[in-house]
């Protein structure tokens, strides 16, 4: 997914979430207080998970030494036999 489509789509999150917490308000901070207790605890997972994604899509881009993989140790300077 690109940044861009993320982006909106944590945007348009956010303003369903606002539209419910104000629904809510009516009832009073009995109400009020566990929904932003659960919609804060909710944004911190999805914090830490796109932080997450983001390091293991930085440390996949980053050079394997020659490797072709990262399931074997052979390299691409490894010479050729021919049967």
């Amino acid at each position: 997914m690109s940044t861009r489509v993320g982006v909106l789509f944590l945007i348009a999150l956010l303003g369903v979430l606002t539209v419910i917490g104000l629904a809510l308000t009516p009832l009073g901070w009995a109400a009020e207080a566990p929904y932003l207790l659960a919609v804060s605890v909710f944004f911190g997972f999805l914090l830490r998970k796109a932080r997450a994604l983001r390091a293991s899509a930085a440390s996949a881009a980053e050079p394997t030494d020659g490797r072709t993989c990262t399931c074997c140790t052979s390299t691409v300077f490894d010479p050729v036999e021919v049967i």
